[in-house]
């Protein structure tokens, strides 16, 4: 939902890459993976470096360096890296769909709303990597040249329709509310990031019991402020 994101050209992104660059160090035996393995292990390095570096700041040798093998080895698997930066995005998101809860899906009030809402936030205070890739990523891409400039468009009215459906059966105008409830969470994670002893679930509860009236009725432990490299 709300974890959002953005990019320019590393050198020669696109490129097939020299014979001899990134070249991987051999100080250590490279480890035999299935294909599957490796590209998974591609793609979690991938999403790490791009919270670090961006987009444009990130080349395919980095990610070939970051796990000790060639570019050419990056390229057997990701064409591109264009490619390999919508691969990535598109893995998160379905890790994310598949860890939401069905239950989610048959929201009738706005006590049920907030608390599917107060699930997400819980969980995207538990993971602050995440959430700086999509948020580093989706500014980036308010470029209309950059490669996920129209995934994070889609994302965006993906994300509506998702909450308006949650409070369709309740709310007056779903997807206004859809579309605030995204804007102040945006909001929140940016400036959690920004200063970690901002506490992202009290300040989305306090929105939530001032906007709608409702308070989430599970308690959990006060998020810990995070130490962001």
């Amino acid at each position: 939902m709300s974890d959002l994101i953005g990019l320019q050209q590393m050198a020669n992104t696109n490129a097939p890459a020299e014979p001899n660059s990134g070249k991987a160090s051999r100080s250590r035996p490279r480890r035999r993976l299935k294909p599957e393995q490796r590209r998974a292990e591609i793609l979690e390095a991938t999403m790490t470096l791009l919270a670090e570096k961006g987009y444009r700041g990130l080349t395919l040798a980095d990610v070939a360096k970051h796990l000790d093998i060639t570019v050419q080895a990056v390229l057997h698997y990701f064409p591109s890296k264009e490619a390999l930066l919508l691969d990535v995005l598109d893995w998160r998101d379905q890790v994310d769909i598949h860890t939401v809860s069905p239950s989610d899906r048959h929201v009738r009030t706005a006590a049920e709303y907030v608390e599917a809402v107060d699930r997400l936030v819980q969980r995207n205070a538990r993971r602050p990597e995440i959430i700086r890739l999509y948020t580093v990523l989706s500014a980036e891409s308010l470029d209309p040249v950059h490669p996920a400039h129209d995934f994070f468009n889609d994302r965006l009215q993906r994300a509506i329709a998702t909450l308006a459906e949650r409070a369709e059966a309740w709310h007056p105008e779903p997807e206004q509310l859809a579309l605030q409830t995204i804007s102040v969470l945006d909001g929140l994670q940016l400036h959690w990031l920004r200063d970690p002893t901002i506490d992202l679930v009290q300040q989305w509860r306090t929105w939530a019991a001032g906007t709608l009236g409702q308070t989430a009725t599970h308690t959990t432990a006060a998020t810990p402020p995070v130490v962001h490299p």
